[in-house]
């Protein structure tokens, strides 16, 4: 399946009429629906940032968001030249820390081996939304550089920005879309009636 950035990470496959042994079942008979959400459960998991991956990163001196909007729209005396992308960097990259070490935080109390459970909904959500807005906040400071697709003109760390932000789109959605772990988090989390 051909993605909007230019990738292919995705197949589909169908099967019609399968047949499996009953020693080969994973679960109980036409319970695969349990196994599926805990299989989904797992993938958020990782796509939030639990997985222990994303907080192995080392804190860095600089901030590439910064360096970018510096790069393209300029800055002053060391600072960016525009105050209002100033302000945006700064809400999104305190709002990624603040992910990040809450992440790194559940991730110790959780060596045990365990999920959190439902709250991996919260991780998923967060997480793939700052995805999002880090990669369409990346583009826009680059102007129309940042939505270069190939050719002359174009570097390449450019064109990736521009695929870049359009896989982000899909970060939003693969594991269970916003909407359905905003459903999961009232249900679960927060004890919503349906």
């Amino acid at each position: 399946i051909g993605l909007i950035s230019g990738s292919s990470p995705f197949c589909e496959t169908f099967l019609d009429n399968a047949m499996a042994h009953r020693a080969d079942l994973v679960g109980e008979l036409n319970k695969g629906w349990t196994i599926g959400k805990r299989l989904l459960q797992f993938e958020r998991s990782g796509i939030g940032g639990l997985s222990g991956a994303a907080n192995k990163k080392k804190a860095v001196k600089t901030n590439p968001l910064a360096d970018i909007a510096k790069r393209y729209i300029g800055d002053h005396d060391g600072k960016i030249g525009d105050a209002d992308y100033r302000e945006k960097i700064l809400k999104h990259s305190m709002t990624e820390r603040a992910f990040q070490l809450t992440t790194s935080r559940v991730v110790q109390e959780n060596q045990s081996g365990q999920t959190p459970g439902a709250t991996t909904s919260i991780f998923k959500l967060v997480g793939s939304t700052l995805a999002r807005d880090g990669a369409a906040l990346k583009s826009e400071l680059m102007g129309a550089q940042g939505l270069g697709w190939e050719g002359e003109g174009f570097e390449d760390k450019e064109i990736e920005t521009t695929r870049g932000w359009l896989n982000a789109r899909a970060v939003t959605i693969y594991g269970g879309t916003n909407e359905v772990q905003m459903n999961i988090i009232g249900k679960r989390v927060l004890g919503l009636p349906d």
